[in-house]
């Protein structure tokens, strides 16, 4: 076989995806920096396969999607597919709120 198709089926068995990861995320995962991050995984990973692959346990509360659409970890990423990982967000009572309605009555 000749080494031009050797290598292309060696890019056939990866794929390269684009994460975006919240603020709240970037600062729980060391040498994460602002902006998409591409990232290298075999063909056939899934979005858990990803998480792993960026330290993220199972335990981690968070909300995902693949190409725009929400996803699950089981959920599997094609080549070029981008991801967007978001943490929830923390703090905010909403406790002025409901007192000002409770004031509207």
């Amino acid at each position: 076989m000749s080494r031009l198709h050797d290598a292309a089926r060696t890019e056939a068995r990866t794929i390269g995806v684009s994460v975006i990861l919240s603020a709240g995320l970037r600062r729980r995962l060391p040498g994460s920096s602002d902006g998409p991050q591409r990232h290298t995984l075999a063909a056939g990973a899934t979005l858990g396969d990803l998480l792993a692959a960026l330290g993220i346990t199972t335990a981690t509360d968070l909300t995902a999607a693949v190409d725009g659409e929400l996803a699950e970890r089981d959920t599997p990423l094609r080549d070029g597919a981008e991801v967007m990982l978001l943490a929830p967000m923390e703090g905010g009572s909403g406790r002025g709120s409901r007192s000002r309605r409770r004031g509207d009555h």
